[in-house]
């Protein structure tokens, strides 16, 4: 790939851009874009909207409302009085697909954004079965992300012991963590781009984020979530094992797994059309039970 396309990569996406103010005096950026069914793309944890870059103009492209925003506490968004927490995070969420009237639109979670998502379900029933044909967990987990994970046991002290951001602002140091993340294969652009976006972030104050993820379980609710739901997993994730994707999948009682071969943590690089196919087929309804494995292509930009 060219540095243009890892520009593309890295730039903030065209759009209407407004900030959401909530009761805590938080304000999430929201950009949004195109026309048709709406789609709401929360990305994961110490990323920002700019991680959607590859997928989100296809998805325009396709005939979508593209939503994408920031999480608190990343981007531009900011933290309000009320702090990093689960609920509160979901509760952003939930402002969001109230700001835009979304109806009878797909939640499209990333790892920390497939766990809010989970929680929003939880915590705010009315609102999914309102607003929400359905959800895409992409990379996710409801929880206890630290079980069954050496990467997360190995890099979690790191980020509680603030060293995070001297390795991200190292190239050597940062593209060697940052290749872990990914599966057998990884394009450097991609690679750099997720460093880059990492190293951005407010990592210091971010604790509370890696403590409810490794602390929570809300895997006894899933059988609460009503809408259709796609569990998009890679056989080679080490951030987010298998286990939680194959627990999504059977106790979600609309839910169905896909199993992407090769394909580590960062599917939303490493298998857009993926995503994009599991976006269409929850709009244009699919039958659950079934267990699907899509086609790969090499992530591209158009």
């Amino acid at each position: 790939m060219s540095d243009v396309q890892l520009n593309t990569l890295m730039d903030l996406p065209d759009g209407l851009s407004t900030f959401i103010a909530r009761d805590d005096g938080t304000r999430l950026r929201c950009i949004s874009a195109g026309q048709g069914p709406a789609l709401i793309l929360a990305h994961g944890i110490f990323n920002d909207l700019r991680s959607f870059n590859l997928v989100r103009g296809s998805l325009i492209d396709k005939g979508y409302q593209v939503i994408v925003f920031d999480q608190r506490g990343h981007g531009a968004s900011t933290i309000g009085s009320d702090g990093l927490g689960s609920k509160q995070m979901a509760g952003d969420c939930k402002a969001v697909l109230e700001h835009f009237g979304v109806r009878d639109g797909v939640l499209v979670g990333h790892s920390m954004g497939a766990f809010l998502s989970v929680v929003l379900a939880e915590c705010f029933p009315d609102v999914v079965r309102e607003r929400l044909r359905g959800m895409l967990f992409i990379a996710g987990h409801a929880g206890i992300v630290a079980k069954g994970s050496i990467q997360n046991r190995l890099q979690i002290p790191l980020v509680k012991a603030g060293l995070m951001p001297a390795i991200l602002s190292s190239e050597w140091l940062g593209r060697a963590f940052t290749r872990t993340v990914f599966g057998r294969v990884a394009d450097r652009e991609f690679v750099e781009a997720t460093r880059l976006i990492l190293a951005s972030q407010k990592l210091k104050v971010m604790t509370p984020l890696v403590d409810f993820q490794v602390q929570q379980d809300h895997y006894p609710g899933l059988a609460s979530i009503g809408v259709e739901t796609v569990v998009l997993c890679g056989e080679r994730d080490r951030t987010c094992p298998r286990w939680h994707s194959e627990r999504l999948g059977a106790e979600i009682p609309s839910a169905r797994n896909v199993w992407l071969p090769d394909i580590g943590h960062m599917v939303v690089y490493e298998a857009p059309n993926s995503v994009e196919n599991a976006v269409t087929q929850l709009v244009e309804g699919q039958p659950s039970g079934k267990r699907l494995v899509f086609p790969q292509r090499p992530g591209s930009l158009r």
